[in-house]
């Protein structure tokens, strides 16, 4: 099964996204110009069932993918995956002008320089983003994708076990992208939205991705293994609890204070709690920080507008209550939460069963996966 780039067109889809802690299903229905969520599940993640990205546990993990399509009463067929961690690689890279089945098969050859595992144990695909149509200039923009293949036959393993049918597989940053970029014909884009250079910050139960994209079109990716577990694992050390403890003290206690000060007014548990997420937070926020001083200096001189503008966080892990102003502060830029939903109509019964103002943000890389599938 290759890395794909582009959908096809279908009337619905299933996106499923296996993450560390949780399983998301989302289906999409298109009707007329408009998209719908028509059905919605997210279930517990075996504990330990993923590392690395890799699905160590198809058989556990294939049981959570049956409940959950059960729960939502997805009707079994196809879906779409996605496949995240430090073993999926995303690199820009220049190369003389030439056809693209000349590419393809330089690639071969030297695709190897820009990838840190084997080819020959590597899924690659590619994506041609500038230079091509330009008569004037002589090396185009290539963006090189690869996965390990242990990686992507894992999830396949999983998600076939569980009686469904792959019909692609994406990578999570493109799936990110893709669903908060999404607009329907005729949409009127949001004062805040604009087109500028945005950073999406997609915070995972293990890992985070960091996404740069000037309007739809990526320029910089880069994945941290720093997530919502790291938050989890530093409360658990903080007070001396078990993992599964400390997880609901997150979910129901923690909260990163911008205001530092303000740790003195609590009480010794509640500063236990906040010192220890506050840790976390300090770290996702270098890691940000190193990526767009990075990106920014890449195009120092080339371009007056070369900075990124403002940031947009996703995932799981980025709802811990705070964590958006004090990422803003760090930053000093304009830091919201997503909306994958905004420009999608939600069926009535998905939105009795699941609480989607706090979930909405979880579900972004289900939604992006169904919908490369649903619209043209």
């Amino acid at each position: 099964m290759p890395i794909g780039l582009f959908g096809r067109r279908a009337k619905s889809m299933v996106g499923l996204d296996i993450g560390t802690s949780r399983v998301k299903l989302v289906e999409l229905t298109a009707k007329g110009a408009s998209i719908e969520l028509t059905r919605a599940a997210v279930e517990l993640t075996p504990v330990d069932a993923i590392r690395d990205g890799k699905v160590v546990q198809p058989e556990q993990v294939a049981a959570v993918i049956k409940k959950g399509l059960a729960l939502g009463h997805f009707r079994p067929g196809e879906v779409v995956a996605a496949i995240a961690g430090q073993g999926v690689v995303v690199r820009h890279v220049q190369f003389p002008k030439m056809p693209e089945e000349e590419l393809r098969e330089a690639l071969k050859w030297e695709g190897q320089k820009y990838i840190p595992f084997p080819m020959e144990e590597a899924v690659v695909d590619f994506e041609l983003i500038h230079g091509v149509a330009d008569p004037e200039v002589a090396s185009m923009e290539v963006m090189l994708v690869a996965a390990q293949r242990s990686i992507v036959d894992s999830h396949l393993a999983a998600i076939e076990l569980a009686g469904l049918r792959v019909v692609a597989v994406d990578v999570q940053p493109f799936t990110v992208l893709r669903a908060l970029r999404y607009e329907p014909p005729g949409a009127v884009r949001p004062p805040t939205a604009g087109n500028g250079i945005v950073a999406y910050v997609d915070i995972g139960a293990g890992t985070t991705d960091i996404v740069i994209a000037e309007g739809e079109i990526l320029r910089f990716t880069r994945i941290v293994p720093v997530g919502g577990y790291s938050f989890t694992r530093a409360i658990a050390d903080g007070l001396g609890v078990g993992f599964e403890e400390a997880e609901q003290i997150k979910i129901d206690q923690a909260r990163v204070y911008q205001d530092q000060s303000q740790l003195g007014m609590l009480d010794a548990r509640s500063r236990a709690i906040a010192e220890a997420v506050l840790g976390t937070a300090r770290e996702i926020g270098t890691e940000v920080r190193r990526s767009l001083d990075y990106h920014d200096l890449q195009l120092q001189g080339r371009r007056d507008d070369a900075a990124v503008s403002r940031v947009v966080l996703a995932g799981g892990g980025s709802v811990l209550d705070g964590l958006d102003q004090y990422l803003q502060g760090e930053l000093g830029l304009p830091t919201t939460m997503c909306d994958p939903l905004r420009n999608i109509s939600i069926s009535p019964k998905v939105a009795a069963k699941l609480d989607l103002a706090k979930l909405g943000p979880m579900l972004a890389v289900g939604i992006g996966l169904a919908l490369r599938e649903v619209v043209d």
